[in-house]
């Protein structure tokens, strides 16, 4: 009876901990049986451990030449035109105010980013003007304000994207 009642404690724990480890991207199966040997305490140790990192996101990034990156649209935004608020760039409806924008319109938006990125990461591995980086000491909005940036986030002037700006402090020369 106490065998019996061991065992399914051991069980218990061996599920939890695999359970645990999962959500935290780790092996299921090893905490499982860290769990089922050593019970409460194998427990413990899985809710203790932190997250595991993904290898496959950070081995691709260490293939990639230094300072290219894949263009990702999630860390770039749009203005709305009718509320002015900004939006994630594939987003085919205002969250703020509800204005629809076709698919093409979507489309069309991503792939100017996408040539601005791509331009400007070819630009900063040529010859920089440095008149127009600023140091840090500079505040963000008064360079921003010398941008005039349309409904896609990209300066009509300079034709940098309002990330581009902000990262690098730059100063639109059509100002």
């Amino acid at each position: 009876m106490i065998t019996g009642l061991l065992f399914v404690q051991a069980l218990t724990f061996s599920v939890l901990s695999g359970i645990v480890a999962s959500n935290k991207n780790r092996d299921m199966f090893g905490w499982g049986i860290i769990g089922f040997i050593f019970g409460l305490f194998g427990f413990i140790a899985a809710i203790a451990v932190g997250e595991a990192e993904e290898v496959q996101s950070s081995s691709r990034q260490r293939n990639q030449p230094s300072g290219a990156r894949e263009f990702d649209p999630d860390e770039h935004e749009k203005k709305c035109p009718m509320c002015a608020e900004y939006i994630k760039l594939e987003a085919r409806r205002c969250k703020h105010c509800g204005h629809e924008f076709s698919k093409e319109e979507v489309e069309r938006q991503v792939e100017e980013i996408r040539e601005s990125v791509k331009g400007s990461e070819s630009a900063s591995e040529g010859e920089k003007d440095e008149r127009n980086y600023k140091s840090d000491e500079y505040d963000t909005e008064e360079i921003l304000s010398t941008h005039d940036f349309n409904g896609v986030g990209m300066c009509e002037d300079c034709d940098y994207t309002r990330e581009y700006v902000k990262a690098n402090n730059y100063v639109c020369p059509g100002s």
